[in-house]
């Protein structure tokens, strides 16, 4: 149950919307999100978050865009988090480009979880990168949710 798409709303907003069913409780899929320092074993395009996953924080993003590059791109964000569900930043980046970027966790029959990973990026350059970059976004995006879905069970079959 895979599902991934970006649509473009208008020249300068697109969205992204990716979706994974993993095998495990989203109590188990949210320990792996909320561990941080170890994304790095795990994470593809999101590669690391320096800082806490609670309310209000302020944590340190690196993206590595293009896999075949070992550049990272990094951003400041001001967290917001709904504890055990979901956390979003939504803040200018570079070229004055808005970003709402929405990680969610949801319960599934079976003790499944769905995580929901999606992102809006408006304003400034998008007129001229949007495209672009949603493309990259959804590519990134959905190695991340494989990733994810692949250390979750791992760590819940190691139990």
């Amino acid at each position: 149950m895979d599902i991934a798409r970006a649509d473009k709303l208008s020249l300068s907003h697109h969205t992204i919307h990716t979706e994974i069913l993993i095998d495990t409780s989203p109590e188990a899929v949210w320990s792996v999100l909320t561990d941080t320092a170890n994304y790095k074993d795990w994470a593809a395009f999101l590669v690391g978050i320096k800082g806490r996953i609670s309310e209000g924080s302020k944590i340190t993003v690196s993206f590595q865009l293009d896999p075949a590059k070992d550049k990272l791109t990094t951003l400041d964000h001001t967290i917001t988090v709904v504890d055990g569900q979901e956390f979003y930043w939504a803040e200018k980046g570079p070229g004055g480009i808005r970003d709402n970027h929405h990680f969610r966790v949801e319960p599934m029959e079976d003790g499944k979880t769905r995580f929901v990973q999606s992102d809006e990026i408006m304003g400034g350059i998008t007129f001229l990168m949007g495209g672009r970059l949603a493309k990259m976004y959804l590519e990134g995006y959905q190695a991340f949710n494989r990733g994810l879905k692949a250390e979750a069970e791992r760590r819940a079959d190691a139990r």
